[in-house]
């Protein structure tokens, strides 16, 4: 039998699929402030209260993600990202959704 005698992580990370539906250019700034109800969500779900739409907007300027117009692009968030956009995202976008601009689903998640 194998043991393991090093570092040992509890950390997660999916993979999504996020979809600008228009025909402009959106960036994942756009994405968050279009689903405010995400954060509210996680801090429901979650039982946190310090995690605000500014500081996620904030988390998704630094991230910089860009979405074609059109485009369905593949996302990683995760914990170990040490951002609030991946420990937030890997956990609330995974039962998928849409909104006015944007639809997102889980593809992958470890």
């Amino acid at each position: 039998m194998k043991i393991r005698t090093g570092f040992v992580s509890n950390s997660s990370s999916s993979s999504f699929i996020i979809e600008n539906h228009s025909n402009e250019h959106r960036t994942l700034v756009g994405f968050v402030a279009e689903n405010p109800q995400l954060i509210e969500q996680y801090n429901k779900q979650y039982g946190r209260d310090n995690i605000s739409q500014l500081r996620l907007l904030f988390s998704a300027k630094e991230t910089n993600i860009v979405f074609e117009p059109n485009e369905a692009k593949k996302c990683v968030f995760g914990d170990e990202q040490g951002t609030l956009i991946g420990e937030v995202f890997d956990y609330i976008l995974r039962d998928g959704g849409e909104s006015e601009n944007f639809s997102w689903r889980l593809i992958d998640c470890r």
